[in-house]
């Protein structure tokens, strides 16, 4: 077995410290994955969106791509 004083131990550590931490962030955020920012949506764009996605639901409707299923299940055929 090697002996090792802790003067030694607390040098191999300084040293390898950089890397070490280095190696535990990528990882870290590989596991949460990559980080998005968003921005707030303005009044009048969440108002378009709205409108757009009403009139898309209404249209399907009226072609008869929405089949209910059941009281809580709908089915949207958007082929």
């Amino acid at each position: 077995m090697r002996a090792m004083t802790l003067g030694r131990i607390d040098e191999a550590i300084e040293s390898n410290k950089k890397i070490a931490n280095l190696k535990i962030k990528i990882s870290a955020s590989r596991e949460k994955g990559r980080s998005r920012k968003f921005r707030s949506r303005s009044k009048g764009e969440v108002e378009a969106l709205t409108q757009i996605s009403i009139s898309r639901w209404n249209k399907a409707v009226s072609e008869g791509k929405i089949k209910s299923l059941g009281d809580r299940v709908l089915y949207y055929d958007y082929n």
